[in-house]
């Protein structure tokens, strides 16, 4: 049985980005699809900690409903 699809359409949240329409079976993995061009994500080594905090950043912890994608 083949995998249903839908085409979404990506776009930046602010304005003035260009959107993309993906075909995926799910938003999470059309989202993952363009995200994996402008971002990688690795875990932090301690250099990589101690640069961030002498720069001000702070941890982000997502929310329990940020887990999942919503569709």
């Amino acid at each position: 049985m083949a995998t249903q699809t839908r085409i979404y359409k990506v776009a930046p949240a602010s304005e003035g980005g260009t959107a993309r329409l993906v075909r995926a079976s799910h938003p999470s993995h059309a989202l993952r699809h363009v995200a994996a061009d402008a971002f990688t994500v690795k875990v932090a080594s301690q250099d990589d900690l101690v640069a961030a905090f002498e720069r001000g950043t702070k941890v982000e912890t997502i929310a329990a409903e940020q887990h999942e994608l919503p569709t």
